[in-house]
């Protein structure tokens, strides 16, 4: 007997994911499972900066255990300090000591520490998001004489959104905001640290997305820095194209572009995308 679907069934819906395969595999298989057929469409890619120095000081001092903590925000973030670590001679299991504590915001991103040998100690239980981490932070209670306590390394990208370090600072800890890497147009030019996409790996390419007869499709909107890329590239937006944002500060990014979310995720999860996406076929409008 064949096993029984649960969720959303997103059946016959054609969704494009603006990833890369190594990106977007839990997603799509996610998707999948409950019907929809899925396109990738590539739009960002991620590179080091110009000059490592600043994020290979930061490194230093975390292994020398100048921090009370580490947070990573994105399997991005932990691909680019292992690519680091290894260029600086570090195991990367070795780059934050015992002493560190390590956050993490999202489950691929505790998968992903995991996987090199790191055990996360805080990540946010329902709001899987930067601000959900943020609500969830602890007080600072005491600090030694120099104030190691308090000192939180916080590498991420050069277009990061200011409200993590911002709210942490408010609870009074010192937050080491470092770039550990550079968001660009898909394919970067420069230091990639990101798995390369198989040439045998068929891509949409925005202009086969626009030029695609009109027809019902829905585009998830996985970033802020997405959402620019997709407007620059792609409109105007095809008739008929249902747009779901990925969480809360994507759709502030719409909504600053002049368009609506038709649905927005509660939880940043491929679950979450896919119930997002059963919500947004459900009111539309496609028109």
């Amino acid at each position: 007997m064949a096993e029984r679907k649960t969720g959303p069934d997103l059946a016959g819906l054609q969704v494009i994911l603006p990833r890369t395969p190594d990106r977007a595999a839990p997603m799509v298989d996610e998707l999948r499972r409950h019907g929809a057929a899925v396109s990738l469409m590539p739009l960002i890619d991620f590179q080091f900066p110009a000059d490592t120095a600043a994020l290979d000081t930061a490194l230093k001092s975390l292994r020398n255990g100048r921090f009370a903590w580490v947070v990573f925000t994105s399997v991005t973030t932990v691909r680019a300090m292992v690519r680091r670590c290894a260029a600086l001679g570090v195991p990367a299991a070795t780059a934050v000591p015992a002493g560190t504590r390590i956050a993490a915001v999202g489950t691929g991103t505790r998968q992903a520490l995991e996987e090199i040998g790191l055990d996360v100690d805080l990540m946010p239980e329902g709001d899987h998001s930067a601000r959900g981490l943020a609500a969830s932070w602890p007080h600072p209670e005491d600090s030694d004489p120099e104030g190691a306590a308090l000192r939180i390394l916080l590498p991420q990208a050069d277009l990061a959104d200011p409200a993590l370090r911002t709210d942490l600072d408010g609870l009074g800890w010192d937050v080491h905001a470092v770039t550990a890497y550079c968001t660009v147009d898909y394919p970067a030019t420069g230091v990639r640290f990101t798995p390369e996409v198989p040439a045998s790996e068929d891509l949409l390419t925005p202009e086969a997305f626009a030029a695609a007869p009109a027809g019902p499709r829905a585009v998830v909107l996985t970033s802020p820095s997405i959402v620019r890329r997709f407007l620059r590239l792609c409109s105007p937006v095809p008739p008929q194209t249902l747009l779901v944002a990925i969480g809360d500060s994507t759709a502030a990014q719409m909504e600053q572009q002049g368009l609506s979310p038709h649905a927005v995720a509660a939880q940043p999860t491929p679950a979450g995308i896919a119930r997002a996406l059963a919500v947004a076929v459900s009111t539309g409008p496609l028109t």
